[in-house]
């Protein structure tokens, strides 16, 4: 629960996609996840699809059924 509250965090939401990272488990997303929110959990998932993600602001589940 700290790192949710730390400036580290706030960068990772909005850089890590950059690198091909993805915030995996949002609180937004729960009833599509299944899994509560882990602020501290990402996943690599390479650029092309990280991107896409953030800009659509969709999780994993969503990108995969597109």
């Amino acid at each position: 629960s700290i790192f949710k509250d730390s400036k580290e965090y706030k960068w990772m939401l909005n850089n890590s996609y950059k690198y091909g990272f993805i915030n995996r488990y949002q609180a937004s997303k729960e009833s599509i996840t299944g899994i509560s929110s882990e602020a501290w959990h990402f996943r690599y998932v390479g650029r092309e699809a990280s991107k896409i993600i953030y800009e659509q602001k969709i999780c994993l589940e969503e990108f995969i059924e597109k």
